[in-house]
């Protein structure tokens, strides 16, 4: 007789976890998309920061909804602790996009650069992988596939680090003293966003790892 996993057992209802998920890492990715678009035009930048800050009150009713299903639910598709770690992991990454699309904003930058279109690059690339990672969750049949994923975020925040670095050390050699201060603080703000998007991949790790 072929042993059944608790995923087999899953209650029809209780699939909207993963419904839920689906629904974050697609405010996610639209969010990344909007501070790409953000970063490449400049122009109607408060109507564009505005759309992010409403993506970012979407995921946090997305959140309660899946902490208000968490707290009603006899049997859930994963544990319990790995639910009410990957929800507010993705939260924290639209947390972050919307907070340095308003520094982009509220600093009154008039002109875009490469700098700031490649880590929205980056972003987007990881907003892909949140949400072919989380997709895999479903049915866990592919816990390595889930690993890789986990992986490809973590290089991506590398390369994020590495972006930061050196264009911390041209922005000192080109700008003017305020220009230094605002940029890097959007610059060093871009790079935390990856970092959230690197603890999402630690997150889909430990729950891959857990059901190998």
């Amino acid at each position: 007789m072929v042993a059944m996993r608790i995923q087999d057992l899953i209650l029809p209802e209780d699939k909207v976890f993963f419904q839920l998920f689906t629904r974050m890492t697609s405010t996610l990715k639209q969010a990344a998309e909007h501070l790409a678009d953000l970063t490449t035009d400049l122009s109607s930048a408060h109507q564009k920061c505005h759309m992010i800050r409403q993506l970012e009150h979407d995921a946090d009713g997305t959140t309660r909804d899946i902490y208000e299903r968490l707290d009603e639910s006899l049997i859930t598709p994963l544990e319990p602790e790995e639910i009410g770690r990957l929800a507010p992991a993705l939260d924290d990454v639209i947390d972050s996009i919307d907070w340095v699309s308003h520094q982009l904003c509220n600093y009154g930058i008039t002109e875009t650069n490469e700098i700031l279109q490649e880590f929205s690059s980056l972003i987007i690339k990881c907003a892909e992988e949140i949400e072919e990672g989380v997709g895999l969750l479903a049915t866990l049949k592919k816990p390595l596939e889930v690993k890789e994923k986990s992986l490809a975020i973590n290089q991506l925040w590398n390369q994020s680090r590495e972006l930061l670095s050196s264009a911390i050390l041209d922005l000192f050699k080109t700008q003017e003293p305020v220009l230094i201060i605002k940029f890097k603080d959007i610059y060093e703000n871009l790079e935390e966003v990856l970092a959230r998007c690197n603890n999402v991949g630690h997150v889909l790790n430990d729950i891959s790892m857990h059901h190998v």
